[in-house]
């Protein structure tokens, strides 16, 4: 599941009311049909004595809905987004910025039910909701985009192979749009562009491997401003290493703006650089950026420190939420590989595998980790050949093999 937009937050009025509503408090935590039970008592108490538009009221429905997901109730849970964000648009209008985190939730919801369309719908009614507001180009936009680029990333593991696709295109359209305005807008804070630089390379990475893995449906995806079917004229792997290397070297130059970044910040940047050319088999590109990364670190203990965490291992380049280690699957398998000193992989094997591993997730997991790409060691200046032990969670296997 999704869950960087899972900020939920519980308003005092909300506390007061569990509060007044539970009077025997006892030691054990509150289990969630006990807060589901609370939320409804304090929705129809506030009913009862005000009305059923209270302002007080959305707050309560988004807490509802919350509690609804960790049940597991996704249908519920949309209805009670559903109501809260009425509640809003009532009070404030309908085109309140302060239906985000409704939409954002409905969102996912939709997604948890199968209903993708109805998902992609709620969050293009959260782009119109800010064009309405700041206007199409303005800097004002980056926020929400960035929050809607992470959610098409982010959700990319946990879809169908179409629908995953779908995402990426989307995410890709939002991209674009985020360079337009980052490129158009120089005044910028730098330090909010080099990261926001950053995530739309990261994107490129997700749609170029996937374009490899699957090929190119014969439908791409749709514009998130009127959900028309459109198609890149160069979808291709090459097209998306290029746009990602355009946006990290955005990022490198924002950086250099900066007059108060460090040696530290702008050499990451420019290991960036050099992973984004290590992931596309760019080999003497890598080395070379690498390499002036490795020199614009200061020659003192805490450069040399600094050196040794980010040259002294083999480091997974990793641009999906999966890969990040934003997974909930437990690592439970060890995996033995041979890093390269050009950051691919060889010879993985699996220490002590369980009876249960099939063959074919053990042959699952080794492409998979044949796939992966390292940072490679570095030994006084030079890239180097290294043994690892890689943590791997065998339930990742079950996920390729059944991804349709």
């Amino acid at each position: 599941m999704n869950s960087g937009y899972k900020k939920w937050h519980l308003s005092s009025t909300t506390l007061i009311v569990g509060l007044l509503l539970n009077p025997f408090i006892s030691a054990q935590e509150p289990t969630t049909s006990d807060a589901i039970t609370n939320y409804i008592r304090a929705i129809d108490t506030i009913e009862s004595d005000s009305s059923a538009y209270s302002r007080e009221l959305a707050d309560l429905y988004l807490s509802l809905g919350n509690a609804y997901v960790t049940s597991g109730d996704f249908a519920a849970a949309k209805r009670a987004f559903q109501r809260g964000m009425q509640i809003e648009r009532v009070n404030l209008g309908l085109n309140s910025l302060a239906q985000t985190p409704y939409l954002f939730s409905i969102a996912e919801t939709e997604t948890q039910l199968g209903n993708y369309t109805e998902s992609q719908a709620a969050l293009e009614t959260l782009y119109n909701i800010n064009v309405e507001t700041h206007g199409e180009s303005s800097p004002a936009m980056l926020p929400v985009l960035e929050q809607l680029l992470d959610w098409y990333t982010d959700s990319y593991d946990d879809l169908s192979r179409s629908d995953a696709y779908k995402s990426l295109i989307v995410a890709e359209d939002i991209g674009e749009r985020m360079y337009r305005i980052l490129s158009n807008n120089k005044a910028i804070n730098p330090s909010e562009s080099a990261e926001q630089y950053r995530k739309i390379s990261h994107m490129h990475y997700m749609i170029a491997r996937h374009l490899e893995e699957y090929g190119e449906p014969v439908e791409s995806g749709f514009s998130i401003n009127n959900g028309q079917q459109v198609r890149s004229q160069e979808s291709s792997s090459h097209m998306h290493f290029r746009r990602g290397k355009a946006a990290l070297e955005e990022r490198v130059k924002s950086l250099e703006q900066q007059p108060d970044a460090s040696m530290t910040e702008k050499a990451l940047a420019l290991i960036d650089v050099g992973d984004w050319y290590t992931a596309f088999a760019q080999r003497a590109s890598a080395k070379k950026t690498y390499n002036l990364a490795y020199e614009l670190l200061p020659d003192d203990e805490n450069g040399n420190t600094q050196r040794q965490a980010l040259f002294g291992q083999p480091t997974l380049i990793a641009y999906t939420a999966a890969n990040r280690g934003q997974t909930t699957l437990p690592q439970d398998l060890k995996v033995t590989v041979t890093v390269l000193s050009s950051g691919s992989t060889r010879n993985p094997a699996i220490i002590d595998p369980p009876e249960s591993l099939s063959e074919r997730a053990i042959n699952s997991i080794y492409k998979d980790i044949r796939n992966m790409r390292f940072r490679p060691q570095w030994v006084e200046g030079k890239p180097t050949k290294a043994e690892i032990v890689l943590p791997y969670a065998s339930q990742q296997a079950d996920l390729n093999l059944t991804k349709k």
